[in-house]
Formats: structure tokens, C-alpha cells, sequence
């Protein structure tokens, strides 16, 4: 078990969000109104014996805190050996659609991008922007490496990867991007460009990612993981809750999302 290197009351809690909207939403018109920013405002209803704040953290401090056995938990975390050493998970809390492809609005049919779309055969015919140094799951990775035409992949790079993917996009650069679709809605809302864009799944990309709230591996961490659970399970199914996702999907993605979303209530 990590040692507690520095002493903090036990009604304290300290929220670890990454700045990554919409999930977390930093500034703008829609600052606070992020997926990871409802489930904090969820737990602070919830949990009022505790002294609740938030700090902005990239993974690393994240896992080196929790590593230290301070009082924190993290929101959206996705399992993994190496998080699994320092970390304690809640049920899932954010269910974020798979990774899709953004092309400009109208020109889905000219692309014969009916149903689910093969992104190995859209490569074959048309230029898709990508971010550098981005993993997008290991089944579009691996379509990505094993393209016969790597001339057809168009990479970026800067601070705001979506935002140049999506002015590549709209300039007539690339016939389509990958991103996430909570994503690629947020980004074209916050440009006034959202009827610009259509969002179309893909036939190598249908799982959903789950992220999940940690806590370090103390008697403090498991305590709270039994609390927050509880409230979890007695939110996830909301009408709140669940439009604090659908508000950054487009219409023809949420059909989806719905069934998607049935699924991770019965998860745990």
C-alpha cells in the first residue's frame, strides 16, 4: 500500500479532472458544462459532509497522487495495468461513443457513406486527416498502419488537434477526419460550424470506451469507491445524467448512443 506522505483531513476530497472538453470544460460559453464537470457537481450534491475541490491534472500527476495515497479521485479514468497498480475503480461513469469519421455536411452520399462506414476502403478512395501521435484504438491503428496508400493519410500536428483537423476538413484538404463524435461536436459548436459537419460510424470502430472514477489503493479509496458507487448507480439512468452526453452528439448518432447506453447501464 503507498505510504501517506502528507497529512489531509479525511473529510477533504480533491477532484482530478483532465482538461479535455466536452468531457471537462475549462472556458468559453459552455464553461462547467462538460460530462466530467455534471458528475462532479453530482458528487458534490451528494457527498455534502465532504470538502470538495478541483484541481486541472494530466494523468501523470494524477497517478503520482494517487501513488502518494492522498485523497483524491479522478473522473473518466480508463483501467490499465499500469494505472491498475495505484488505482481503485467505481463502476463505469462516462460512456463516450466510439471513434468516428467527420466529413462535411451533404457529402455523405456522394461517398456512399451508407450505414457504417469501412474506413480501409474510404483510404482506398479519399483523404483522411488524422492527428500525429494520436492512438485511435487498436483496430483503426491497425488499419491505419497497413493502408497500401499512406500518401491518402494526412497527419497534424499542434496544440488543438481537432480544430485543425477540422479546418482541413472544411477547407477541402482531406474528405474526412477521425475523432470522437463529443468531440468533433464540440469543437464545430465552438467554431459555429456544426451544420457544417456529418458524423458517420465505422465498421472497424463499435466499441464504446468506458471511463471510470478512481481512487487510490487506501481504506480512504475504498470508502469513497463504495459511496460513489452508490450514487452512480442511482444516477447513470437519469434524464439528467444522460443529457449531459446526448447534448454533444449529433441527431444521427444518438439512436446509437441510446442502445450503446442501455448496454453500459448493466455494467459494473
Amino acid at each position: 500500500m503507498p505510504l501517506q506522505v502528507e497529512a489531509q483531513p479525511r473529510d477533504e476530497v480533491v477532484w482530478m479532472h483532465a482538461d479535455f472538453p466536452p468531457l471537462r470544460i475549462l472556458d468559453g460559453p459552455y464553461k462547467g458544462q462538460g460530462i466530467s464537470d455534471m458528475i462532479h457537481e453530482l458528487m458534490s450534491r451528494e457527498l455534502p459532509d465532504l470538502r470538495h475541490s478541483v484541481i486541472t491534472a494530466n494523468l501523470s500527476r494524477t497517478l503520482n497522487w494517487m501513488e502518494s495515497g492522498r485523497n483524491v479521485l479522478a473522473v473518466g479514468i480508463i483501467p490499465n495495468p499500469q494505472r491498475d497498480r495505484v488505482m481503485q475503480y467505481s463502476v463505469p461513469c462516462v460512456l463516450v461513443p466510439p471513434v468516428c469519421l467527420v466529413v462535411r455536411a451533404g457529402e455523405q452520399d456522394a461517398l456512399g457513406l451508407g450505414g457504417h462506414v469501412s474506413l480501409r476502403d474510404f483510404i482506398a478512395r479519399k483523404r483522411l486527416g488524422v492527428a500525429a501521435a494520436r492512438s485511435y484504438g487498436p483496430e483503426l491503428d491497425s488499419v491505419l498502419l497497413s493502408s497500401p496508400d499512406l500518401s491518402r493519410v494526412v497527419v497534424t500536428k499542434g496544440s488543438n488537434l481537432f480544430e485543425s483537423l477540422l479546418e482541413m476538413l472544411l477547407l477541402g484538404r482531406v474528405d474526412g477526419v477521425l475523432a470522437y463524435p463529443f468531440e468533433a461536436v464540440y469543437g464545430a459548436r465552438m467554431k459555429g460550424r456544426e451544420d457544417m459537419i456529418s458524423i458517420a460510424p465505422l465498421r472497424e470502430s463499435m466499441v464504446p470506451v468506458q471511463g471510470r472514477i478512481a481512487a487510490p489503493r487506501t481504506a480512504w479509496g475504498t470508502a469513497m469507491i463504495g459511496r460513489v458507487n452508490e450514487i452512480l448507480l442511482g444516477h447513470r439512468g437519469s434524464k439528467g445524467y444522460r443529457q449531459a452526453f446526448e447534448r454533444w452528439l449529433t441527431p444521427g448518432i444518438i439512436e446509437d448512443y441510446r442502445i450503446m447506453y442501455d448496454d453500459f447501464l448493466m455494467s459494473r
